[in-house]
């Protein structure tokens, strides 16, 4: 590369082990301090750079195409509180284990805390959320500069890409001036190559598995959210079939019919008397969020015998009080190899489960028939509906818990920020998502995490093929069903943040093709056009009534119970 650079020598560090480390998508913010790392990024042919204003909605973005692109994604922002924007996010992330790269310019650190513009203290901002982080030196004064920086910024890149993935941050000093440009001379920078673990376990080590596995006839597997993995699912296809019970969530993206898929509404049928039956002796557990609380409550009431959680991660994940096992490694390849050694289970903890299963099933299309229009009713229609896209992607606090208790018409794959379950970044997270599928996308999102991302239609990425359906029930619905919250005197002032406001203003300011339904003959009526393609994005917004919502959602969980209603 010969093209005119920032003249900031550890700016072309910078760029160069980016471009190493095979990161090809840059989301900038724009600003002044950062106008190095825009200068060089923006000149170089290795990276695809696009431009988001807002870098809340920025880092989401970035996060989603991630996500969806398997490869690492830098965000580049000014100094000052345009970092404290991309906190959210990289939480995410972080729980995700998702690759961001984070780029920070910052003030000279002689200027922080002296009444200077945009100077914060930024070292350090996300040491919480982050996998690494380090602060480059500000000029290349001596060789040793140059040294520590490269292998700063190798260490960074070599975590964020290592085998437990995740958010790093470098913030990086600029002195003024910012905007000159060099040629730099032909010149390799140095990357330090890691060689990653193979992730297989020693002979012993999978023996004494095998013999721990073969010795319980009540095993389960526990799947939490996951991206789709061929080799994973048939793994479980072959530990279900010797037997073994496989819990998963909608966000899970296994599939067979030996598998247990609407995990919440299946335990929501089982007493507390009734736990022992349905605990596992073993547990087998992945680093993926679950989102059933009730499969909590039930392996915390009533703990297994041992507890084998496959991790990478420094840290010991103890969710259920039980943990015994720790195993580190390929998990899926271990999983695997459990499977094909795995002796045949006696079937009667399996047949319980699916009998239980089949109960709930039964049961929820009876409360089904009953009830009139609400949020419950719409996800029954959707999940009957022929929705032609294969990604959808749920917003937190109701959406994703709905979506779970359905049988869905369609295979789908499904995606949903539960790293850290905030709705701050919903739409940000499903546009750069669906602009890296580049097929078409679905975001199913209630009204308060539509309102408070809708700043992640603030860009120029929006597919024509993106659809976005919000679930408008005039609040945060799930505060009416929530234990103490619904019943609180403060619910609608505080909790469930009562409003009456409409998503057609929104539609029109960034372009999209707009509807609205408050029924369910209406919903039918406007599904069938609103899933057709189009030469722009669209949004349909479904009005729901909102006091009616929470009673019906707590009806149907005692109806599957007993026969209250």
């Amino acid at each position: 590369m010969n093209k005119p650079l920032s003249d900031k020598p550890v700016v072309k560090i910078v760029t160069d082990l980016c471009h190493q480390y095979a990161i090809e998508k840059v989301v900038i913010s724009p600003g002044s301090r950062n106008a190095p790392l825009i200068l060089s990024f923006s000149a170089s042919e290795w990276f695809e750079c696009m431009t988001i204003v807002d870098e809340r909605s920025a880092a989401y973005f970035a996060l989603g195409l991630a996500k969806e692109t398997g490869k690492p994604v830098a965000i580049i922002c000014t100094s000052g509180t345009a970092a404290l924007n991309f906190a959210p996010a990289i939480a995410e992330a972080y729980y995700q284990q998702i690759p961001l790269i984070v780029l920070t310019a910052d003030r000279p650190a002689e200027w922080i805390d002296q009444a200077d513009g945009q100077a914060i203290h930024q070292e350090s901002l996300f040491q919480n959320f982050i996998r690494y982080h380090c602060q480059l030196p500000i000029a290349i004064a001596h060789p040793d500069d140059e040294w520590y920086a490269n292998r700063l910024v190798n260490v960074a890149l070599t975590t964020a890409t290592g085998l437990v993935k995740g958010p790093v941050h470098l913030n990086i000093p600029l002195r003024e001036p910012l905007y000159g440009k060099t040629v730099y001379p032909a010149k390799p920078t140095r990357k330090v190559s890691t060689i990653a673990p193979s992730g297989e376990l020693n002979p012993e080590t999978f023996q004494e598995l095998t013999r721990e596995i073969n010795h319980f006839d009540q095993v389960m597997v526990l799947m939490g959210a996951t991206t789709p993995n061929a080799v994973l699912n048939q793994a479980l296809v072959k530990l279900a079939e010797k037997g073994v019970v496989v819990l998963t969530e909608t966000l899970s993206n296994v599939d067979h019919p030996r598998f247990i898929h609407n995990m919440d509404r299946v335990v929501a049928t089982i007493e507390e008397d009734d736990f022992a039956l349905y605990a596992p002796d073993l547990l087998i557990t992945l680093d993926t969020p679950v989102l059933s609380r009730m499969i909590k409550k039930l392996l915390r009431s009533r703990k297994p015998q041992m507890h084998w959680h496959f991790s990478n991660q420094a840290s010991v994940t103890d969710t259920y009080q039980c943990l015994s096992h720790k195993i580190e490694g390929d998990a899926i390849d271990i999983i695997h190899q459990l499977a094909n050694s795995l002796e045949p289970k006696q079937m009667r903890f399996s047949e319980s489960w699916n009998k239980r299963n089949q109960y709930a099933t039964d049961r929820h299309q009876l409360f089904l028939n009953r009830i009139k229009w609400s949020d419950l009713k719409l996800f029954e229609i959707l999940s009957n509906t022929d929705i032609p896209y294969g990604p959808i992607h749920l917003g937190n606090s109701t959406p994703v818990r709905y979506a779970q208790l359905f049988d869905w018409k369609n295979k789908h794959t499904w995606f949903a920020n539960r790293g850290t379950s905030g709705i701050d970044g919903c739409v940000s997270t499903a546009v750069g998502a669906a602009h890296g599928f580049k097929q078409p996308t679905l975001l199913i999102v209630g009204d308060l995490s539509f309102f408070y991302d809708s700043n992640g239609l603030w860009n120029r990425y929006l597919r024509p093929d993106f659809r976005i359906l919000l679930i408008n029930n005039s609040g945060g619905g799930i505060f009416r069903f929530l234990p103490g919250s619904s019943d609180s005197e403060e619910l609608e002032s505080f909790f469930e943040a009562k409003q009456s406001y409409s998503a057609n203003g929104i539609a029109q300011t960034f372009g999209l093709n707009y509807a609205a339904c408050h029924n369910e003959l209406e919903l039918r009526e406007y599904l069938s056009e609103f899933v057709k393609p189009s030469d722009k994005p669209a949004l349909l917004e479904v009005f729901t009534p909102n006091v009616d919502n929470g009673r019906f959602l707590k009806d149907y969980f005692r109806f599957l119970k007993n026969n209250e209603f």
